[in-house]
């Protein structure tokens, strides 16, 4: 597999990302992160293109909130799953005796 270098900095800030544990990454930069901005802009742009208006309540408005928050949480949380094992991965490249630093 072809691993980017990562310079010292990079090493570090995953070092200290992982100290806190992948449950901790996954819903950070997974669910909340990644899933929330989802959530917010498949919402909008929903809303805008169905009923003309961003803020438009028309239609199941709860149901559309609760489908999207279910949905955008279980994809953020297998983005931030990926995320983290792609990136121990490369960690444990970068880490590995006789890796081209």
């Amino acid at each position: 597999m072809n691993h980017s270098h990562w310079s010292p900095e990079r090493l570090s800030e995953w070092e200290r990302i992982r100290a806190r544990g992948m449950r901790h990454f996954v819903w950070s930069h997974g669910v909340l992160r990644w899933g929330g901005f989802m959530f917010f802009f498949s919402l909008a742009l929903f809303q805008h293109a169905h009923f003309g208006n961003v803020f438009s309540t028309e239609g199941h408005f709860l149901l559309r909130i609760l489908l999207a928050g279910f949905t955008w949480t279980f994809v953020g949380w297998l983005y931030g799953r990926s995320q983290w094992y792609r990136n121990e991965r490369d960690y444990a490249a970068q880490r590995r005796p006789g890796a081209d630093r």
